[in-house]
């Protein structure tokens, strides 16, 4: 097998969250691996083509562009068209999906098929099934990257309303769809290649996030100070489930530990579009850097990594990276999704919302932070090294 046609929402230019690191660092494994690497990818207006144009030049990697149909201009006859179209057929209630049945897209794919051949299709992403069948009749095997079990990262984000749980059902089908038809489907945790195969998946295994090898380091520094610096980042606070940490972390922890240990924490707030609502509890011992250009250096200075995870699906990249760093973390449990941390070995792990504090307040022993971060690191290697990952997708690919 040597050419992979990857089919991928939004090129991920730029990365700036956890899903584009991994599709970006997806694509260029591929072409490390020695594959011919060609890309079909959405593009939004805001993106610049020619960032993707250079990426294209300077990996070797073929790109084609497509404008999102649900962006694209059209007369009020041809809007009542497309949404028609929509609501006729339950399985495109979902936007995401129904964003890949049109004729534009489908045109590009079946020309790239049938000129260039590829011996293997990419999915990114599952509600990119309605091209599967034009994979699937040219006897073509079609690779799934799931980033998260759909229908369950809607509800928990969006919440479990009457007309939310009508709009996760096409989403579940989504889910069924390609779990039956992917000849090798990559999950994102060990919890959700669980969930795949109860739904009949026949090739499942799990494909951590491939931007992880570039957080892991050998070791890690452990200082003992009078006051810890412990962070929390998110890559926006548009998205639910960073703002609701955020908000726990400004109204509950913060002020408990200030009371209970006064001078011994400053919290860190990094991430992008910080509301203004929640400026007034930022202080001295609150600061929010926003966006930080260097994270290295800047979390060469922290000292805990508190990261609660209240819902949502997938792999919380801002957890695994603070372990693969070696940073004492703080977390929840729910947050593992099966990966293999336990704790008081590896992490600090939350059951209940009111374990946090009490959690945070053991991690100024600097020999307990020193045992979290060799441990944290040393299983970090074992699950997250370029090696291991290169070998799943590797062996994937074959079995495909």
């Amino acid at each position: 097998m040597k050419k992979v046609l990857i089919i991928t929402p939004r090129f991920p230019l730029p990365d700036t969250g956890a899903c584009e690191k991994d599709r970006l660092e997806g694509v260029k494994q591929l072409k490390r691996l020695g594959f011919d690497v060609r890309v079909i990818g959405k593009v939004f207006s805001f993106q610049d083509r020619g960032v993707i144009s250079d990426f294209s030049e300077q990996y070797g990697i073929s790109v084609d562009l497509l404008e999102y149909e649900a962006q694209k201009e059209r007369s009020f006859f041809d809007k009542i068209k497309f949404y028609a179209r929509r609501f006729i057929n339950p399985l495109y209630w979902d936007g995401a999906a129904y964003e890949y049945s049109h004729s534009a897209t489908k045109q590009l794919v079946e020309n790239i098929l049938d000129e260039w051949r590829p011996d293997a299709v990419w999915f990114d992403y599952t509600y990119l099934w309605p091209l599967y069948g034009l994979v699937k009749s040219r006897k073509i095997p079609v690779i799934t990257r799931s980033i998260n079990f759909e229908s369950s990262h809607f509800l928990q984000e969006d919440g479990y309303t009457f007309f939310n749980l009508i709009k996760s059902i096409p989403k579940f089908v989504s889910e069924l769809i390609v779990a039956k038809k992917s000849d090798i489907l990559f999950a994102i945790t060990p919890q959700e290649e669980k969930i795949y195969k109860k739904l009949g998946a026949k090739n499942v295994v799990t494909l951590p996030l491939r931007g992880l090898p570039t957080c892991l380091n050998e070791k890690r520094e452990i200082q003992d100070k009078p006051t810890l610096n412990a962070f929390f980042m998110g890559s926006t606070y548009t998205v639910p489930h960073n703002l609701k940490v955020l908000e726990f972390i400004l109204k509950d922890i913060m002020p408990a530990m200030e009371s209970k240990f006064p001078d011994k924490f400053i919290f860190h707030i990094i991430g992008r579009k910080f509301p203004p609502r929640l400026n007034k509890y930022l202080n001295d011992k609150i600061i929010c850097h926003n966006f930080v250009d260097n994270l290295d250096e800047f979390l060469g200075d922290m000292d805990i990594a508190f990261i609660p995870s209240l819902f949502g699906a997938g792999m919380q990249q801002k957890i695994f990276e603070s372990l693969c760093r070696g940073i004492p973390t703080v977390t929840s449990e729910r947050g593992m999704a099966d990966y293999p941390f336990k704790n008081g070995e590896h992490l600090l792990l939350a059951r209940e919302l009111s374990d946090f504090p009490n959690l945070l307040a053991s991690a100024q022993d600097i020999n307990l932070r020193k045992k979290l971060s060799m441990n944290s690191l040393r299983l970090c290697h074992k699950l997250f090294s370029q090696k291991v990952l290169d070998a799943i997708v590797l062996n994937g690919i074959r079995s495909a």
